[in-house]
């Protein structure tokens, strides 16, 4: 289910990767950061409810993809791995942005320091915790790594990202969402849960409006004119 869904990331940065290379080559790095906000914005606010989603359904989604051998372990491990994609769709559209930058060999040492956290910690930790210790350690790993590459765009780009402005608004929807999801399943069960959630998780992102209006500028050529007019742009 992993690989399934990364395939997001990797076409949406190939799709991105020609415009972030062409702006990185202009002296003011303004418009290449703004486009990588974006990017990094609109990655974080699909990754999030995809997260929340693949938690609740995990056990039904491993019994539809592996049958009853891989439960209740596969589920666990799949409700504890979903979580490295927000941090891990970020690190793929940054990788690619630092490149643009001309900073590959500096994003070469930043994998280095997260395959060696890697391979310590599952050796450390395996042993006594099994694969969910593999799993909670792909979720940190991703986490040692996005924290170079944070610091890279910064030095690259000459400018704060200011992270934190950037992405507490998808995460706050994502949280009602949790929230909702894991208060409805006992009552009304985990798909009409799942389903109810994603709406609950839909109507606080358009309410709490993570997109500034250069960025709506940049994406409405893009929506069909229906959802333009009904979002009144």
């Amino acid at each position: 289910w992993l690989l399934a869904i990364n395939v997001v990331p990797a076409f949406f940065t190939q799709a991105l990767m020609a415009t972030l290379s062409r702006q990185a080559s202009e002296p003011d790095k303004s418009t290449f950061l703004r486009t990588y906000r974006l990017g990094i914005k609109l990655l974080v606010c699909v990754a999030l409810p995809f997260a929340v989603l693949f938690s609740a359904l995990a056990e039904p989604l491993t019994l539809i993809l592996a049958g009853t051998a891989y439960l209740p372990d596969g589920a666990l491990a799949l409700q504890i791995m979903v979580w490295s994609i927000p941090i891990g769709w970020m690190n793929s559209l940054t990788q690619y942005a630092l490149v643009a930058l001309d900073l590959q060999r500096r994003v070469t040492w930043a994998f280095v320091a997260a395959c060696a956290f890697n391979i310590i910690t599952n050796l450390m930790f395996i042993p006594q915790y099994g694969f969910a210790a593999a799993a909670v350690t792909t979720i940190f790993s991703e986490l040692i790594l996005f924290i170079p590459f944070a610091l890279l765009i910064e030095r690259g780009t000459g400018q704060r990202v200011a992270w934190w402005k950037m992405l507490w608004k998808p995460y706050a929807a994502a949280g009602v969402m949790l929230f909702s999801v894991t208060i409805l399943t006992p009552l009304i069960g985990v798909w009409q849960a799942a389903l109810t959630g994603t709406l609950v998780y839909g109507f606080f992102l358009w309410r709490l409006n993570p997109l500034d209006a250069a960025e709506w500028a940049l994406i409405a050529p893009a929506l069909p004119q229906r959802v333009r007019e009904s979002i009144g742009r």
